[in-house]
């Protein structure tokens, strides 16, 4: 859908978050390899629980691409601090990589 976007972003960028592995649909790697081939970054926000492995998953399967990362949440209740946590690492490194154009 990028290409597609009314607007040209410095950068592009696929956030996932989930409770479990692929379970359908395309394979993850075939998506995460295409997506990063067109310089987007895909960041992950595994929650474990329900696959407490779900974070390797996340490191070997889904994240990629420049500057990609990854915050976990160690169960539901924990989701909403992953999310400011993962919010604060982009906004961070966003204003390093302008410092350093600038």
């Amino acid at each position: 859908m990028f290409p597609q976007a009314p607007f040209k972003a410095e950068r592009q960028v696929i956030d996932i978050s989930g409770d479990g592995s692929n379970n359908g649909g395309r394979s993850v790697i075939r998506a995460r390899d295409e997506a990063v081939a067109k310089d987007v970054t895909i960041n992950g926000l595994p929650i474990l629980a329900v696959e407490p492995y779900l974070d390797q998953y996340y490191r070997d399967y889904v994240i990629g691409g420049p500057g990609a990362f990854m915050i976990v949440a160690k169960d539901f209740e924990s989701f909403g601090d992953a999310v400011l946590k993962k919010m604060i690492v982009e906004i961070a490194a966003n204003d390093t990589a302008r410092k350093r154009v600038n």
